[in-house]
């Protein structure tokens, strides 16, 4: 029971066992990394958009913001060349020069040609920027070409053959990326009924295509003119001259230009139909949309609708602060003279991706470490406890579901009760008080009792003498 006494000195609070396994759990607490975990959009909205199939996720988290039929299969057209581009870097390096062949011929009709001439001389980098920028597919049978020539080791593998190829590598890639509902057989988005995705899994793809710095500098680019080598130098230059302009028309200062856009890429097929891959940053909130069949015009509408949605509805908030007091909780038997509630901690400050109605609404619940109880149910912990020492888990809940969790610790230290920490704490108390109008009641206290004493050793002494009188 806890009635405030001292624990028997015979039994201390904890047995040697227990104090080990304490130990292993607060050593297993400081290896684990703090956890965050996905959730989806806990609100409810209905947003009428033209496309069949669309999906809106935060860049560096991947959560799931909005999504509409996201594993439905698509068709992507030339958002194809997003993973074509991530395959590439595997193999290539950007400055490496390519000379062009055979391969830009019997292009299929309806797709962009007289891009590249034969034996033109062209940097990878050059070639990704027609692919990314002029959506050029011949530029992907180039780079898918080379790519192979180089995983096969094959300088003359004919383009149908090194295509099946570079065809698994883009699966297995993105495979690796989570997008296991993905299937290409092309690097350029030709239709076939073997070559599709979902929205979800082109988010995932268009996520990883924006974690390499060349890639997202490239697709944020409005208008291009330059040669096909740059400032590379070649024994043999066979250099073209490009002028290009992104068919992305959310770019700023594009036709349907957003302030906040920062690439990604267009594809359109018939059987497709329009469809548009989108990146947007601002106030360190970064944005990719997924638009499917969305119609000419319906692309930017619908893009730009899921964009200033989430700008409205979503921020990076922070959760708990550096060194920040979250809760408190009871001591039980504290060293007299110190506080019996001490402060939880959080053990680091965190920043989570919140809508408006998540922040307003979250919810915080600690569970502690070999918690205690007392008579009326209140939760207290044993001492003693190490400052900053971790005590437990703070949990922050939106809707019943875990969002994040952190371990928190001890404010200070806390000593255990015992009997010389009682003398301690008296003789101190004395000592701090004696010489103060606090310390009168020990003076009339030791006055009292030297009085008493005197008292009864006069009692004693005229007790002997009258019996000694009486006999005399």
């Amino acid at each position: 029971m806890f009635n405030g006494g001292i624990a028997p000195l015979s039994k201390p609070p904890q047995s040697g066992v227990a104090a080990f396994l304490l130990f292993l759990i607060t050593f297993s607490f400081l290896l684990s990394p703090l956890k965050v975990l996905a959730h989806p959009y806990t609100g409810y909205v209905y947003m009428p958009l033209n496309a069949s199939s669309a999906i809106l996720i935060e860049q560096s988290t991947g959560r799931v913001l909005y999504a509409q039929n996201p594993h439905e299969p698509v068709y992507p057209a030339g958002l194809t060349t997003l993973l074509t581009a991530l395959v590439v870097l595997d193999f290539l390096d950007p400055d490496e020069v390519l000379i062009v062949g055979q391969e830009i011929r019997n292009m299929p009709t309806g797709f962009a040609t007289n891009v590249h001439i034969e034996n033109e001389t062209i940097t990878v980098r050059m070639l990704l920027k027609a692919m990314l920028i002029r959506g050029g597919n011949e530029s992907a049978r180039v780079l898918a070409l080379n790519v192979v020539r180089e995983y096969d080791g094959r300088m003359n593998i004919p383009y149908m053959e090194a295509k099946q190829i570079f065809s698994r590598l883009m699966n297995r890639r993105a495979v690796e990326l989570g997008a296991i509902n993905t299937n290409f057989n092309n690097p350029y988005g030709l239709h076939s009924e073997q070559h599709h995705t979902t929205a979800y899994d082109m988010a995932l793809i268009a996520q990883a295509f924006l974690q390499v710095p060349l890639l997202a500098e490239i697709v944020a680019i409005r208008t291009f003119e330059g040669d096909s080598l740059g400032d590379v130098w070649h024994h043999a230059p066979n250099v073209r001259n490009y002028n290009w302009t992104n068919g992305n028309q959310m770019l700023p200062d594009a036709p349907h230009g957003h302030p906040y856009i920062t690439g990604l890429k267009v594809g359109f097929t018939n059987a497709a139909g329009h469809n548009f891959a989108s990146s947007a940053y601002h106030n360190g909130l970064g944005l990719i949309a997924m638009v499917f069949d969305s119609g000419d015009t319906g692309r930017w509408q619908d893009s730009r609708r899921l964009i200033d949605w989430a700008f409205h509805n979503f921020a990076f908030r922070d959760v708990t602060g550096a060194n920040e007091t979250v809760s408190n909780v009871y001591i039980y038997n504290p060293r007299r003279g110190d506080s019996a509630i001490l402060d939880v901690i959080a053990s680091q400050p965190h920043n989570v991706l919140l809508s408006n109605r998540e922040y307003a609404y979250i919810e915080r619940k600690i569970e502690y470490i070999f918690p205690m109880e007392n008579d009326e149910g209140i939760v207290m912990l044993q001492a003693p406890i190490a400052d900053s020492q971790i005590i437990g888990t703070a949990f922050y809940l939106v809707d019943g579901m875990v969002i994040f969790e952190a371990p928190v610790v001890a404010g200070r230290e806390v000593l255990l009760r015992t009997f010389d920490s009682d003398m301690d704490y008296q003789i101190a108390l004395i000592r701090e008080t004696i010489f103060t109008r606090r310390g009168l009641p020990y003076w009339f206290g030791v006055i009292g009792t030297l009085f008493g004493i005197m008292g009864v050793c006069f009692a004693i002494s005229a007790n002997r003498r009258a019996k000694r009188g009486r006999w005399g």
